[in-house]
């Protein structure tokens, strides 16, 4: 004992307790902790602390657990992933040999080359003039959004107002900075708009009116929005017209790209015709100087064409002169006596061409009948099914994986196939008519392009939740991605087969592009629904 009350102090304490203590000394302490509570709890409190300091130094030596140190087991590869894989590589396939590579040759045999078909759409023709519209608006956006963010990285240092200040001045002097001036007139007409003969415009002419007439000279390009557009002067770049009805009976020294119920040409176009047309007529006094490439379900071909021809039209009745080849696809193809074609001539329809006597032709003509509907006796026609159920096997698969909440929600939406068909009619004709609105806006034509571009995404997409759906039905619920992938498989197979069948096939495809589109814009509708919500509770509090 080492005090003046003969208790212990911790220094004899923790020797007791780690029994390092002589055998006099250790039976002195025990009698005396016999008698003494206040020891006997110092000795106690003293236990509790070595124990805690013996567990904390034995924890920094203690092995790391057999589980965690033994090498991991190779598991077997899972069967799902490699038929994603093989599936991916059968879904490329495909996609090349059934859809691009076929496109591509078709494009270069009409003169859309992989070079200048770009070229061709946006830098070199009317597509880029209004581009420069968009760019401002563009660079107003961006400006925008750089603010906004400056505002949210800068939400907690208000009291600062010298660096806030800072940045909104800066801000607003971009903004006010002068906008570079636009190479181009825009004329709005009230409703009507009519360049006077005599008068010339020395730019490019935008033009947004009910009826248009151009009686005058335009230097640049031509674009005109308009019911009905009638050109009688001399245009020295190109023409874009969005038009119900559409004439041209002045020269055109650039290219004439057109979209319209009916177009007629009078005169010489310099250089080349993209026309998507009800109704196109090329007089026999009119000239291209390079390649047509039309679409449209009546046309007459009167004139010379300098370059290729290549069309698709329900009816075409050839009656003019063809520089170059001729690739011609539809239901009818009449060849008139004063008809003459240098170059090749290609026709893909379902009736026999009707060729003149007296028509003229580089060589004969190469006749591709195409029957209607599948052809059943062709093995080569059901490895395509196959290989375009692997493809949407694929597609469906990759939504699950990256989006599973949202492939989730649409499948169960499928369960109401009444309101999901019912949407979807509205949706199917009413979404592209937004995009194509806003694309003609020029403005808007790379939201426009990109809505449209995602809107075919949702079309092809309709099959993978309708087909989950099916397989759910057949299989029943389940978890993982072993269940999904079964059932998404089945559903798709099932649907491959009914869509097969004659008569139903058709019909089957369409109720399920209406089921899917319904039910996938009830789950975004859901959403934003459920998202305003949320912000207006947020806005409240």
């Amino acid at each position: 004992m080492s005090s003046a009350n003969d208790h212990f102090d911790e220094v004899t304490g923790l020797l007791y307790l780690e029994g390092q203590l002589d055998a006099g000394h250790a039976r002195e302490a025990g009698t005396h902790l016999a008698s003494c509570e206040t020891c006997s709890r110092l000795l106690h409190a003293l236990g509790k602390e070595s124990v805690w300091l013996r567990e904390a130094l034995v924890a920094q030596d203690e092995p790391v657990p057999a589980r965690l140190a033994a090498p991991p087991e190779r598991a077997a590869t899972q069967w799902g992933w490699m038929a994603a894989f093989g599936l991916a590589a059968v879904g490329a396939y495909t996609l090349w040999t059934g859809y691009v590579q076929p496109g591509i040759a078709q494009a270069e045999q009409a003169g859309f080359t992989q070079r200048n078909l770009l070229t061709m759409l946006f830098f070199s023709g009317a597509f880029w003039k209004g581009w420069d519209a968009m760019r401002s608006s563009m660079e107003f956006l961006a400006a925008v959004t750089l603010g906004l963010v400056a505002i949210w990285l800068l939400r907690k240092q208000w009291r600062h107002f010298v660096a806030i200040a800072a940045v909104m001045a800066a801000l607003a002097l971009a903004l006010a900075l002068p906008a570079p001036a636009g190479a181009a007139e825009v004329k709005h007409g009230n409703p009507n708009y009519t360049l006077a003969a005599g008068q010339e415009i020395k730019t490019d002419l935008i033009v947004a009116a009910t009826r248009t007439h151009i009686d005058g000279d335009v230097d640049g390009d031509l674009i005109v929005f308009s019911s009905s557009v009638t050109v009688n002067g001399h245009v020295k770049g190109d023409i874009l017209g969005f038009a119900q009805e559409l004439i041209v009976n002045g020269p055109v020294d650039g290219n004439l790209r057109t979209f319209s119920q009916s177009l007629a040409i009078n005169r010489a176009v310099g250089k080349n015709v993209l026309s998507w047309a009800q109704q196109f007529d090329l007089d026999a006094k009119a000239t291209v100087g390079g390649s047509v490439n039309l679409f449209a379900q009546n046309a007459d071909f009167d004139g010379q064409v300098g370059g290729d021809l290549m069309a698709f039209a329900q009816v075409l009745d050839l009656n003019g002169s063809i520089g170059g080849n001729a690739q011609v696809r539809g239901q009818r193809l009449v060849i008139g006596s004063q008809a003459e074609i240098k170059g090749t001539t290609q026709y893909h329809g379902r009736q026999q061409p009707e060729v003149s006597p007296g028509a003229k032709l580089g060589s004969p003509i190469e006749v591709t009948m195409v029957r209607r509907g599948p052809n059943y006796t062709r093995f080569r026609y059901y490895l395509h099914r196959i290989l375009a159920w692997g493809a949407s096997f694929l597609f469906g698969l990759v939504l699950l994986l990256i989006a599973p909440a949202l492939y989730s929600d649409v499948v169960a939406r499928c369960n109401r196939p009444l309101p999901a068909i019912g949407l979807g009619i509205l949706l199917l004709v009413g979404l592209p008519a937004v995009a194509f609105l806003a694309c003609i806006t020029i403005v808007g034509l790379g939201l426009g392009i990109a809505s449209f571009l995602l809107y075919l995404v949702a079309l092809y997409s309709t099959q993978v939740f309708v087909g989950s759906w099916l397989g759910e039905k057949l299989l029943g619920a389940g978890q993982g991605i072993g269940p999904a992938m079964a059932r998404l498989a089945l559903g798709l197979a099932v649907l491959r087969v009914l869509s097969m069948l004659p008569f139903v096939g058709p019909l089957a495809d369409f109720v399920i592009l209406l089921w899917g589109l319904g039910a996938l814009a009830l789950v975004f509708y859901k959403t934003m629904r459920a998202a305003a919500s949320t912000s207006a509770a947020t806005a409240a509090a």
